[in-house]
């Protein structure tokens, strides 16, 4: 199930595309990431990239469909990665199958990372 919910998290944002309070700047293309971490060395993949069309805005996101809350370790893992990235101005987005640690919620708060269940959608 996770590979269509990482779709359905991309068809959810793009039907949100002109919702000024999920999205600063539209985007004009978004999908999934797969390159290389030059720190790291090694080959990582990010479920959601996309950037508006002067690339001033990115957007980055990250899907689980787990029986079990996202930790705030996957909002880190993804603020990290984003950094792969030069635009500058960063926006994330983490999908939930159901819900978010007390933790990722207070870290999510601190980025200005939205949150969003598969209730939500």
């Amino acid at each position: 199930m996770g590979p269509e919910f990482e779709k359905l998290s991309q068809e959810y944002l793009w039907s949100k595309l002109f919702d000024p309070d999920l999205m600063p700047e539209p985007f004009v293309n978004l999908g999934n990431w797969w390159g290389p971490d030059p720190k790291e060395k090694k080959q990582v993949e990010m479920d959601i990239v996309g950037f508006d069309d002067q690339k001033l805005n990115g957007y980055f996101g990250e899907c689980k469909w787990k029986n079990e809350p996202i930790s705030a370790d996957i909002l880190e893992t993804l603020i990290y990665r984003s950094s792969l990235f030069p635009t500058p101005k960063k926006n994330y987005y983490l999908f939930s199958k159901t819900g978010f640690t007390d933790k990722c919620q207070q870290l999510a708060q601190q980025v200005d990372c939205h949150l969003i269940t598969f209730d939500m959608m």
